[in-house]
């Protein structure tokens, strides 16, 4: 006679089983879990039974197998599901998924000798397919404890849609929620309460701030006070449908003496709540307007420049054709006193007009050819002559300053580049020095220097006495528009033309600057 516990139960609680599978089955749970725990109740309520579960995670691909015992190596991976069609599935239907229909049972456990196949779905998706099977001697369960089973699996599978449903929203919203933390644009999310919810990696670089101390704080505290109103005005407009596009906003940059402000161009626009009507959250993602707008300034500027090259060409025009004729009266007239032997002070006078209206000429000449450098082809010069040029150029400069000029020149290899290029460099670099020098208090001593460096380069340096450059802006005084002077006394565009030129050269440029003791620009030439 068999054993009590081989006999299958006629029926079983049908409370206590959904009880249990409530309480140990939690969405959130790992599948192999939940599995294991599905089985454990199965075995209780089925004394003797063993149960295998395989399931599916799309059309024809098995993703997990769990089973209680040793299964067959040929029933393994063979879905088989007892005719009819459970649950109104057609063959073809479950032929999709990799399922086939039979009228026998066929075990899948090495000891097993009876059972039947349940099939795991849940809304229109098939999930996986159960199998509880009991050894030789033992018979199935009576149609009521099958029906048991049946509604119990149903939950089970519920449960186990969940399960996937959680972890697919838990992944996409934490996949989300990474591209807009490392999207190369800011990007803000508030609340109705303008708290915010999301600060994202690039408004933490252009604002200097942590999102730890941003986080849950009302967004206006970001915020200059004369923006608050604008920004609670937009933020209210997009939570009633109204989106606001091209929003500027000036964002102030704290930390590490950064300083400054940051501005920003911003859509915003809600973001649907749970229930899919009402907005419950406002996001906003922007552009970084500062680059842009500061390369606006330079453009507009530089136009501005090329305007008032235009007009200075023209005047140099006019200037040069009555200044021809001075010259040439001069030049008659003081030939004319020499042969009348006119007295001393008359000659002086008119040489004095002659060398003047002749010095204006060169200037204009130079002037004129100093405009045109975008003409000239390279050739093979020596830099001596070149910062002799440029430094006669610049005499008025010199000594409207007080400055005394020194000239250190080694013999040094040619260079080759573009000669009225490399002119303009050293003129700006002069120019420079000198309104540096003009304020200072002793000695203002300009240097000019050329010698061979001994790498197969030619250095040249501009050395003054002047005030000095703070280390705080040195990395800054290449930069365009960037200037000390006072308002009027220079563009700023000097020392990033420099820079422009001697990299279309090739050539490397160095600072370096004691405050108080004076600037030594050092630039290194390849030589010929």
């Amino acid at each position: 006679m068999s054993d009590e516990s081989s006999q299958p139960p006629a029926a079983f609680d049908r409370a206590g089983p959904y009880r249990r599978l409530g309480r140990s089955c939690r969405l959130g749970m790992h599948e192999d879990e939940l599995l294991q725990r599905f089985a454990e109740i199965l075995q209780d309520e089925l004394p003797g039974c063993q149960a295998c579960f395989r399931l599916v995670d799309a059309p024809g691909s098995l993703s997990l197998v769990y089973a209680t015992g040793p299964l067959r190596p040929e029933q393994r991976q063979r879905l088989v599901v007892p005719r009819p069609a459970p649950g109104g599935w057609t063959a073809e239907r479950l032929a999709e998924w990799g399922f086939a229909l039979d009228d026998a049972y066929r075990p899948v456990f090495a000891s097993g000798a009876n059972g039947f196949a349940l099939l795991l779905h849940h809304a229109g998706e098939i999930l996986g397919l159960l199998n509880l099977e009991w050894p030789e001697g033992t018979p199935p369960p009576e149609s009521a404890v099958r029906d048991g089973l049946e509604g119990l699996a149903a939950t089970f599978a519920a449960v186990l849609m969940g399960t996937r449903l959680g972890a697919e929203v838990r992944h996409l919203r934490d996949r989300l929620a990474k591209l807009l933390d490392h999207a190369d644009a800011p990007i803000l999310l508030v609340d109705v309460h303008r708290r915010v919810r999301l600060f994202n990696r690039c408004l933490e670089r252009l604002t200097g701030r942590s999102r730890s101390e941003v986080l849950g704080r009302d967004a206006t505290l970001l915020l200059p006070p004369e923006e608050h109103a604008r920004f609670s005005a937009a933020v209210l407009a997009a939570l009633r449908g109204r989106p606001t596009a091209n929003y500027e906003l000036r964002l102030p940059r704290v930390g590490s003496g950064s300083g400054g402000h940051v501005l920003l161009s911003f859509n915003i626009a809600s973001v649907v709540g749970a229930d899919g009507e009402s907005a419950d959250e406002v996001i906003a993602v922007g552009q970084d307007l500062t680059e842009i707008r500061r390369l606006q300034r330079q453009m507009i500027h530089t136009e501005k420049l090329a305007t008032i090259g235009q007009l200075a060409a023209g005047v140099v025009h006019e200037i040069n054709n009555p200044l021809t004729s001075v010259s040439i009266h001069a030049d008659y007239l003081a030939k004319l006193m020499e042969r009348e032997q006119r007295g001393p002070q008359e000659i002086t006078f008119i040489n004095r007009i002659r060398d003047a209206a002749a010095r204006i000429l060169r200037f204009t000449q130079d002037l004129m050819s100093f405009a045109r450098p975008a003409g000239d082809e390279p050739e093979q010069f020596d830099l001596p002559a070149v910062l002799d040029q440029s430094a006669a150029f610049c005499e008025h400069v010199i000594a409207k300053a007080g400055v005394t000029l020194e000239r250190s020149f080694e013999p040094a290899p040619k260079i080759y580049g573009i000669r009225q290029q490399i002119q303009q460099v050293f003129i700006n670099l002069i120019t420079n020095a000198c309104h540096a020098m003009a304020g200072v208090d002793g000695p203002r001593v300009l240097t000019l220097a050329v010698a061979d460096n001994g790498d197969g380069r030619v250095r040249a340096e501009v050395r003054d006495t002047g005030t000095g450059i703070p280390e705080e802006i040195r990395d800054e005084i290449f930069e365009p528009f960037f200037t000390t002077k006072r308002e009027g006394e220079g563009t700023g565009l000097g020392l990033s033309i420099v820079r422009n030129l001697i990299d279309k050269h090739q050539a490397e440029i160095r600072v370096d600057s004691q405050v108080g003791r004076g600037s030594t620009f050092l630039l290194l030439f390849y030589a010929v």
